[in-house]
């Protein structure tokens, strides 16, 4: 173990013998404290981030039934990092299109479509305003590599869904490249458990980040969050922020693959595609089990969601790009 980790560990844990302890101590918190509470007491010493003035932009012209192409373009290109983004993304070759793009009208109306530019826009704009290091399990490298195959995935399996059931594509691809902004969040209002908790899923990445949040989250000035982690603080962002409700429940509950609640669809979509992702060693799905319940509730065979998910891994150098690029 590195002298980092030694120091986290001793200074932050207290010892192993402890984690029982800090468990226990946590569970009676949670049963005394009702969420809301926790989250009054959080925002009342940390405060959560604005929602970026692009995010806030795009997210005013989905409520506008008047929107059309031109509004996307001209809002989009007010960021021009954002506009190359959403120009590359349409000439990758995971989306299939020979000719050429070079502009974000040719974006949308050649290949992504209004809908889908919107949600990437959006997804994008929204994780860029976080400071976060580049490097480890939890930093944006990774992030953004998880959250591009997540969404991916997620949209390629709601396609596959039949077709009255079926999820609109571009809130599928973005509930999946937002569904671990909470992450963000995390390295946002506490720096150092964030930087314990990335070194610790860097030498441990068998044991599972929700066992990991428990040990470091419990600890300090996080103690407010105990055995709530990245979900919950990923749900209070989007809260605030006015994101979709497909989004918000999303971050929340895409570990829950008993969730049966509002908008589930989108959770069980990108549950399925955190499971299997993590065959491949991508992201933080507790198991590679894909549950037959949430399988059987989408309407997806195992043999159907393997066949996509092999698709999708054929692309995987695309995809690469496409995460590298944003990240940069």
């Amino acid at each position: 173990m590195t002298d980092v980790l030694k120091h986290s560990h001793n200074s932050t844990a207290m010892g192993c013998d402890r984690d029982t302890g800090a468990a226990a101590q946590s569970e009676t918190m949670i049963k005394h404290k009702s969420i809301d509470e926790i989250r009054r007491q959080v925002e009342s010493v940390y405060e959560l981030p604005i929602i970026p003035d692009m995010a806030n932009r795009i997210l005013q012209l989905s409520t506008d039934p008047a929107a059309s192409v031109k509004d996307v373009v001209e809002v989009v290109e007010m960021d021009p990092s954002l506009a190359a983004q959403v120009v590359r993304y349409a000439r990758s070759p995971f989306f299939g299109y020979s000719g050429n793009i070079d502009t974000i009208h040719e974006a949308i109306s050649r290949v992504l479509g209004f809908d889908l530019v919107m949600n990437i826009a959006l997804g994008i704009s929204s994780g860029k305003i976080f400071n976060i290091p580049e490097d480890g399990p939890l930093g944006t490298n990774a992030f953004w590599r998880h959250a591009i195959y997540t969404a991916a995935l997620t949209q390629a399996l709601g396609k596959a869904m039949p077709r009255q059931m079926r999820p609109k594509a571009g809130t599928a691809y973005l509930t999946g490249l937002l569904h671990n902004i909470g992450f963000m969040l995390l390295g946002h209002l506490f720096r150092p458990e964030f930087m314990v908790l990335n070194k610790l899923a860097a030498a441990r990445p068998q044991t599972s980040i929700a066992e990991l949040e428990k040990r470091i989250l419990g600890m300090g000035h996080a103690r407010h969050v105990v055995n709530m982690g990245h979900c919950q603080l990923g749900d209070w962002l989007m809260q605030s922020w006015n994101m979709p409700q497909e989004v918000i429940i999303t971050v929340r509950e895409h570990h829950n693959e008993d969730y049966k609640g509002e908008h589930a669809l989108y959770s069980r979509l990108t549950l399925v595609a955190n499971r299997m992702l993590k065959r491949h060693g991508i992201g933080d799905a507790r198991n590679e089990e894909v549950p037959e319940h949430v399988l059987k509730s989408l309407c997806l065979s195992e043999e159907l969601v393997e066949r996509i998910f092999e698709q999708i891994m054929e692309g995987s150098d695309a995809l690469n790009v496409m995460a590298q690029q944003i990240a940069a």
